[in-house]
């Protein structure tokens, strides 16, 4: 059963770790978002520290000079140590923690896994624009990522990409989808012709959002349509 609280950071440092980890996330945040996955999916004890970008703690500026949010705090032998990057980071969480295997065992499709997840940054991009304006541009690069994902999906022949359950490669692309589903909060008949250009990625995503590990992250598109309509979403940077 993983243990999971979550505080707000204040003016002084939080205290050693013990046999837990410790996140630092912007509360939103999609590449956080990826990481509170994975350490659930873990079933890891962790505690999550919320931070605002706009008012980060003078501790934390120093103990991570390039502002690099998430972060995540470890044990070590030589002291509570931080880790950057998501994707490093969900790497280490599931090399460190064995129960539960995301990553393919099989080293190709390990390679090519990760080859898609560096694919997805296109739709990554095609959302940033979107969001960013309105929620009027990006459409057409995200449909052409959308349609490599459909694909593969077709190629596989599973639920999920990591077969028949989500591996790593569905939770690592999970934070962007469901923010997508905002988009049925603009114009449900457009999202819903498009759908239905991709079947077999439409009933990943029904399944994903039924995932126990998904739900107990989830935002509905609702408040991800609220949030990104605040003008101080664009000045937190989304870039973090």
């Amino acid at each position: 059963m993983s243990y999971f609280q979550s505080r707000y950071a204040g003016s002084v440092p939080p205290p050693p770790l013990g046999d837990k980890l410790r996140l630092y996330h912007v509360d939103m945040n999609p590449y956080g978002h990826r990481v509170l996955l994975i350490l659930e999916a873990k079933k890891t004890k962790y505690e999550v520290y919320k931070l605002d970008p706009l008012r980060l703690p003078d501790w934390f500026r120093t103990a991570n000079p390039r502002l690099k949010i998430p972060v995540l705090e470890i044990p070590t032998d030589q002291g509570d140590k931080f880790l950057f990057e998501s994707v490093v980071i969900c790497d280490y969480l599931d090399e460190k923690y064995g129960r539960g295997q995301l990553h393919s065992r099989d080293p190709y499709v390990k390679a090519q896994d990760r080859l898609l997840i560096e694919r997805f940054n296109e739709l990554i991009k095609g959302s940033l624009e979107c969001f960013d304006t309105n929620f009027a541009y990006g459409s057409e690069q995200i449909v052409q990522t959308l349609d490599i994902f459909e694909k593969e999906l077709t190629a596989r022949g599973t639920n999920y990409f990591g077969g028949d359950r989500p591996g790593m490669l569905d939770y690592m692309i999970w934070p962007w989808v469901e923010r997508l589903y905002l988009l049925r909060c603009i114009n449900e008949r457009k999202f819903d012709e498009k759908r239905s250009l991709f079947p077999n990625f439409a009933d990943w995503g029904d399944q994903m959002q039924l995932d126990e590990v998904v739900k107990k992250h989830a935002n509905s598109p609702a408040e991800y349509f609220d949030y990104y309509k605040n003008a101080r979403t664009h000045s937190m940077g989304y870039y973090l």
